[in-house]
Parts: C-alpha cells; structure tokens; sequence
C-alpha cells in the first residue's frame, strides 16, 4: 500500500487523467486520506446507493471487496468507476514492482554518431 499522500495523489491522478476523469485537489486529498484507512488485498468496485434526499437521486461509491467504508463518492457513475478503476491499476502496479511513469517517456529521434 502506498504510504505518501503526495505519491499516492500524483499517482491517482495520472491514472485518472488516462481515462478522462478530473478530481479536484480537495477530492484528490479526502480520497487518499481515506485510501489509507482501507487496507485490504481486495478489489475496489463501485457500489449504488440511494440518496435519501431527492427522488430516485443516486450516490455512487468506491468501496474495497465486502467493506462499506468509501474511499470516493459521486452522483456520477462514470467518475467513481474511474476512481475505482485507477485505484486498482495503482495496486497492481505497486504489487507487480512497476515504477510509474508520471511524465511519459519520448525517444530521442537524434540518429547516434
């Protein structure tokens, strides 16, 4: 599990920019601030609820395995299945060693000699 908030954040938020998907510092922050009262080896899916205020309004929620403790709430399904979807891709990258690229490689075009 990722132990820096700062690492953790950059990490997340590369991986969300891959899909599209923008979370505001504050979000960014309460997620990792979250993430790290969550261990677990399980996958994070996303869950619906039903908010009490509004008539059929939903609340969508990153949780990990069978835990009913969040990591990310929205009303939009898309952003927190890109929430969930990028915390996965983090731990798979942390368990398989792979050190992330934040800023992409670019071959040098130059020819040698």
């Amino acid at each position: 599990m990722i132990t820096e908030p700062n690492d953790f954040q950059s990490r997340l938020r590369v991986l969300l920019g891959l899909q599209g998907a923008v979370l505001t510092d504050e979000e960014l922050s309460h997620t990792a601030e979250c993430y790290a009262k969550c261990p677990g080896k399980e996958h994070w899916d996303v869950r619906e609820y039903a908010q009490r205020i509004g008539l059929g309004a939903r609340e969508y929620r990153v949780v990990r395995g069978s835990s009913v403790q969040d990591v990310y709430r929205s009303a939009e399904r898309v952003r927190a299945a890109a929430v969930g979807t990028a915390l996965n891709e983090l731990e798979s990258q942390d368990r398989l060693g792979e050190a992330p690229q934040l800023v992409p490689h670019v071959e040098s075009t130059r020819p040698v000699g």
